[in-house]
């Protein structure tokens, strides 16, 4: 009787499979059972296992786990995309390099990379690592290509070319898709690179985005007139005028980040109201 026969091949297939569920590489298994790798292939393929690549298996190995991707745009899904196209580390192009970082550079605003982290955790049931080099280059990044191709599935990243999939895009201004769920993603891309501007001299009082991508703009434009912000739209930014306005900017929108949102409390506090 050979050793896949009978009760004793039944135990060992459950052996390989169940170790291979909890992170196990295909590789250990070989070794550490003295099977041939068609064979582990085949035991796992009968069980509806599906394999890991290499780029998975060095993830399980890191976190124990692959990310738990659920298909759609939550809140926290939304939030991730919208700082990335603000503070995003790498461009949609880095796949020509074989890699896949998914990552933001929180400039030196620890909460908005905190709030980052806990998004994405929230979302893909793995933390990203935090890294601080010095106090104004705090980053947030994560290595997953399981992430990101569902990142990609919504949208492109890179300074000039950052946008949704049309198709994706057209959800987000549907009635399917709430103000409240869009001004919580948006959150991210005002945390990312808004920032607010009060000159006395002038009076002038503003929340102001900026940013070399016209398209990206024009679809960050849409989304605030759907959600009912008057603002001006310029060559390279977007600005939100008026204490009305920005009062509704801040109860729509707002600031993750401490000091843009004591600035901008502070900024509408100078109103004077009749």
């Amino acid at each position: 009787m050979g050793r896949w026969d009978g009760s004793a091949g039944l135990a060992l297939e459950r052996k390989l499979v169940d170790e291979y569920r909890a992170g196990a590489s295909q590789e250990s298994l070989v070794v550490k059972y003295h099977v041939e790798w068609s064979k582990l292939r085949q035991v796992l393929r009968s069980h509806a296992i599906p394999i890991r690549n290499k780029s998975q298996q060095a993830f399980v190995g890191k976190y124990g786990m692959l990310p738990r991707i659920v298909s759609g745009l939550s809140d926290s899904k939304l939030y991730i995309i919208f700082a990335m196209f603000g503070d995003g580390l790498r461009p949609s192009t880095q796949t020509r390099r074989a890699t896949h970082i998914i990552g933001i550079a929180a400039g030196k605003d620890r909460d908005f990379a905190d709030k980052w982290i806990s998004s994405f955790e929230q979302e893909y049931s793995v933390r990203p690592s935090l890294k601080v080099d010095g106090k104004n280059n705090i980053q947030a990044s994560i290595s997953s290509t399981d992430i990101w191709n569902d990142l990609h599935r919504y949208a492109v990243f890179g300074t000039r070319s950052w946008k949704f999939h049309d198709s994706t895009f057209q959800h987000l201004m549907s009635n399917k898709v709430s103000s409240a769920t869009l001004g919580h993603g948006m959150k991210g891309f005002f945390d990312a690179d808004g920032s607010v501007k009060y000159q006395v001299q002038r009076a002038s009082r503003q929340v102001n985005v900026r940013s070399v991508n016209p398209i990206g703009l024009n679809q960050v434009s849409l989304f605030l007139r759907k959600m009912g912000l008057p603002h001006s739209v310029y060559e390279d930014s977007i600005a939100i005028f008026g204490r009305r306005n920005l009062v509704d900017y801040q109860r729509k929108i707002g600031f993750s980040i401490g000091r843009k949102n004591e600035a901008l409390i502070n900024m509408i506090s100078t109103f004077h109201t009749k």
